[in-house]
């Protein structure tokens, strides 16, 4: 049987980017994006040297190009959008092709591929108007060729990494906020398309847009010596209102890739409602405005999608289980879940057992109830004896949330302790310890877990045996043998536990 090590399920934790880590900041095309009020020259400083070489190669052709794509020579056309696909991002920002790509897209051509091709050099072309980009790249939305819908979902990844801020800095991403504000409503719409390989594509440009506002809530620490402040009554990140708006626009549509055929789609799918609720936390932590709290992103569209979400934790496919298993956890709404979660901890995957632990470990309420949580209990409890340590350890973990309302899983978890690896036995007995497990049961694991010669164990034990006071007198020779040990942290805890047995009333007056 495949077992797995903690390496191994950190290394697919970080590959399908759960828990929502995110990736780097995604580098713009330019140095930065001047806004076009303020600089019609659009300057792009910093060439590379390959890129300076392919400028001083392909420069002459820009006359060429232009008179290309307003002939109606097919061949020249494609000869153009082709050497258009190779400009180095600087030249492409300055030659300023954008209008005359547009111009071509609004003419009627019968050739699929020319089209794809004016499309992908366009979403590249730094276009004048996000909102005249958007329209363009709609009029192609629903082609019957797959091979132009696809490119249309490429143009509007392009039209937003080419604007990226260069700078994690509200201030400074106006270009950014138009571009996403306008593609948004777009990739919405291009995640209906039947397509898996388009709704991917849209799926990657959300994901991107995410990330990018998770970094400026994150890092953007506001106004910097003389650089303007924000009205009164309004936060820095207003600006960022329309690109909340369009992401929020997104979600229900999420149930289209969700039900693909195709088992990528439904990760990408998943792991986008991951980066979906990490724009959410941020929002939610921001700085209040006049007292009122940061409204919801994603208030009106999570509910419509619940269903489509929860359903998949059913898929035949482990990995889209996963995935959906850490959406839920991401999104905060695994309570509604809680059914699907149990009987995911009996998955055969065990990926998808240690992600459905950890999820409903986390649904756990702050004082629970022992009748309200009776089955989460049962579900994890069945979980400490897994054959996997990870998942062992997630199980013993997430009954430790539930505090004293998982106590009647205390047999399995007293076998856990006292058997098997030595680190889920650590996390056993402090499990022990939230749940305020009895002294006629527990002193005795305790005991025998400062007999064993791994000194992490032998420090759990001194310190589960503290709050027994004198009812952990049985353990008194043991503690007296740990007082001579070298370790500083078990000396200390074996004194504690002593004075406690000895001096019981000491507890109180602390």
């Amino acid at each position: 049987m495949f077992r797995s090590s903690r390496s191994t399920r950190a290394i697919v934790g970080i590959a399908a980017a759960g828990a929502i880590a995110l990736l780097a900041w995604p580098a713009p095309a330019t140095a930065q994006v001047k806004d076009k009020d303020k600089d019609k020259d659009r300057d792009v400083s910093r060439e590379t040297q390959p890129d300076a070489e392919l400028r001083r190669r392909v420069e002459p052709m820009i006359p060429s190009v232009r008179a290309a794509l307003r002939g109606d020579n097919p061949d020249a056309q494609r000869a153009a959008l082709a050497a258009v696909a190779e400009f180095p991002p600087g030249l492409l920002f300055q030659a300023n092709l954008s209008g005359a790509i547009a111009a071509f897209l609004q003419k009627e051509h019968r050739d699929p591929d020319l089209i794809a091709f004016g499309i992908r050099s366009y979403g590249k072309s730094y276009p004048e108007s996000p909102e005249a980009a958007a329209a363009v790249l709609r009029r192609y939305q629903k082609s019957e060729h797959v091979e132009v819908r696809r490119a249309v979902a490429d143009a509007l990844v392009s039209l937003v990494l080419t604007v990226v801020p260069s700078s994690r800095s509200v201030a400074d991403a106006k270009p950014f906020i138009d571009a996403s504000a306008a593609a948004l409503p777009v990739l919405a719409d291009v995640l209906e398309d039947p397509d898996a390989i388009t709704q991917k594509s849209a799926l990657g440009a959300v994901q991107t847009i995410a990330r990018v506002v998770i970094e400026l809530y994150t890092f953007d620490t506001g106004p910097v010596g003389e650089e303007p402040k924000p009205k009164e009554g309004e936060n820095r990140f207003a600006p960022l209102a329309p690109v909340l708006k369009g992401l929020a626009g997104v979600v229900p549509k999420l149930a289209f890739p969700l039900a693909s055929a195709d088992t990528d789609a439904r990760i990408a799918a998943a792991r986008t409602i991951e980066y979906l609720a990490g724009v959410r936390r941020v929002v939610m932590a921001g700085p209040a405005v006049g007292g009122k709290t940061p409204q919801d992103p994603r208030a009106d569209g999570w509910p419509t999608l619940r269903a489509s979400v929860t359903a998949r934790m059913r898929d035949p496919d482990p990995m889209v289980r996963l995935a959906i298993t850490e959406a839920l956890d991401a999104v905060g709404d695994a309570q509604a879940a809680r059914p699907f979660l149990r009987a995911a901890t009996a998955d055969r995957n065990v990926f998808v057992r240690w992600a459905a632990a950890r999820a409903l470990g986390r649904t756990a309420p702050p004082k629970a109830e022992a009748a309200a949580v009776v089955d989460d209990v049962a579900a994890l409890s069945r979980l400490v004896p897994d054959s996997d340590i990870d998942v062992r350890m997630a199980g013993l973990n997430a009954l430790a949330r539930f505090g004293p309302a998982a106590r009647p899983s205390t047999p399995v978890v007293l076998v856990a302790a006292t058997r098997g690896d030595i680190e889920p036995r650590v996390v056993a007995l402090r499990t022990l310890a939230a749940m305020e497990s009895g002294a006629a049961e527990t002193v005795p694991a305790l005991i025998d877990g400062l007999q064993n010669s791994d000194v992490r164990l032998r420090r759990a034990a001194a310190s589960g045996l503290i709050r027994f006071g004198a009812d952990a007198r049985p353990a008194i020779p043991e503690l007296r043998r740990a007082l001579s040990s070298t370790d500083q942290d078990l000396k200390l805890a074996a004194a504690e536990a002593i004075l406690a047995i000895e001096r019981p009333a000491r507890l109180k007056d602390l």
